[in-house]
């Protein structure tokens, strides 16, 4: 590929951009990406801007990552059905401190390549007067009232605050003060942030008589489905913390990724180079129930968010569990497993019981349907290295039941 154009494009990543972007990437330029720090940890749908952040840098482009430590204050309204709570600013810091550390081990922030600044820096500072001269004088009513996520919301009994409204103003400022002082000509996001996005891109030119640009890549929607990716579907999100979601259970998410949407996602999430990923598609489209094709897409995005070794674990226990059987599982793997598996604990060997058990790691709903599982044969333990019960139900749900 040319230019990092090229690169989104054959990959599907473009959904809108303003025309004339294309030749600004032709000479390299500076672009940001914004976040608010409405929680404490990104989760596998942040991922794509974060490995489109790191194409962009492939091709000798420079960053800038927002922390919205001010648009945190507010909330952005975008795809969401009612109003986001307000939080404390001390949950804001928290979360924000968390987040940049998480960032940080994708993006190694240095002034050449990759800066990292929090909107706080100027919109705690700037007066109300000064912000409707300096931005609400340029945008209008009009425009603000197109937005989908402004529309929608004003249709419900709820409405729409004047706090939220603001939003898109303040994205729109943000870039505008990052043009300024870095000259920062493309901002990059969803396509929920087009709107905001665009209000940007046209503060800029009327505040400044300049022009500048912005680029969306698509939101993640199962074809299958139609519901946005990143959740199992007990509707549990798959964080990048490995406290909130362990790395095994974010490497089986993968895995387990429906046939439909697996090209897609390791066109947005590889490295790989094209001829690649189209030898990997070749090879998975032969024998789709091998699921070769969501092998490599967990194990590359594991490796990338957890490491290698915890890939090669992952990888192991993955194996030993559903293809290879338990002959070869060592202590280690199940102390590594145990809690990404349905999991509970007992005092002592002699307090287990494989009916409650089944009940207590939610495999059944009721001890009648527990008994009738075993009575099929469909259930079973084994007692391992003095610690664990490991439970398995069917050929592929597991559970670990730990004596402590």
């Amino acid at each position: 590929m040319n230019t990092f154009i090229d690169e989104l494009k054959w990959r599907g990543l473009i959904y809108q951009k303003t025309p004339g972007i294309e030749k600004v990437f032709e000479r390299g330029t500076t672009l940001y990406l914004g976040f608010d720090a409405q929680g404490d940890s990104f989760h596998i749908g942040h991922l794509l801007w974060i490995t489109v952040l790191k194409r962009a840098l492939l091709y000798k482009n420079k960053i800038i990552v927002l922390t919205g430590g001010g648009t945190s204050m507010v909330g952005d309204p975008s795809g969401k059905e009612k109003e986001r709570p307000i939080l404390p600013k001390e949950t804001i810091q928290a979360n924000k401190a968390k987040l940049q550390a998480q960032l940080a081990k994708f993006l190694e922030v240095d002034e050449a390549g990759v800066r990292m600044v929090d909107n706080a820096e100027w919109l705690e500072k700037v007066t109300l007067i000064d912000f409707l001269r300096e931005a609400g004088k340029y945008i209008s009513i009009n425009s603000m009232l197109d937005k989908d996520s402004v529309k929608n919301r004003l249709g419900r009994e709820d409405g729409l605050s004047f706090t939220e409204f603001t939003y898109q103003l303040l994205q729109a400022y943000d870039f505008m003060e990052l043009y300024q002082k870095y000259k920062c000509e493309v901002q990059v996001g969803g396509s929920d942030q087009w709107g905001n996005m665009i209000q940007g891109v046209e503060l800029i030119r009327k505040k400044l008589g300049k022009e500048a640009h912005t680029l969306s890549f698509p939101l993640i929607v199962n074809p299958k489905t139609g519901k946005k990716f990143g959740k199992t579907e007990e509707g549990i999100a798959i964080w990048l913390d490995p406290a909130k979601t362990h790395p095994f259970a974010f490497y089986q998410f993968l895995v387990n990724t429906d046939d439909e949407l697996a090209p897609t996602l390791i066109k947005y999430y590889s490295f790989k180079t094209k001829e690649e990923i189209d030898g990997v598609i070749a090879q998975w489209e032969k024998e789709k129930e091998k699921r070769f094709l969501q092998r490599q897409l967990a194990y590359e995005l594991t490796s990338m968010v957890h490491g290698h070794d915890i890939a090669e674990e992952c990888k192991k226990v993955a194996q030993l569990l559903f293809e290879s059987g338990l002959g070869m599982i060592q202590k280690e793997d199940l102390d590594f497993v145990a809690k990404a598996l349905p999991y509970t604990s007992v005092k002592n060997k002699n307090d287990f019981n494989l009916e409650q058990s089944l009940v207590d790691l939610a495999l059944v709903k009721s001890k009648g349907d527990a008994r009738r599982l075993m009575e099929q044969n469909g259930a079973h333990s084994e007692f391992l290295f003095e610690k664990y019960f490991l439970i398995k139900k069917g050929k592929r749900e597991y559970g670990v039941v730990e004596v402590k």
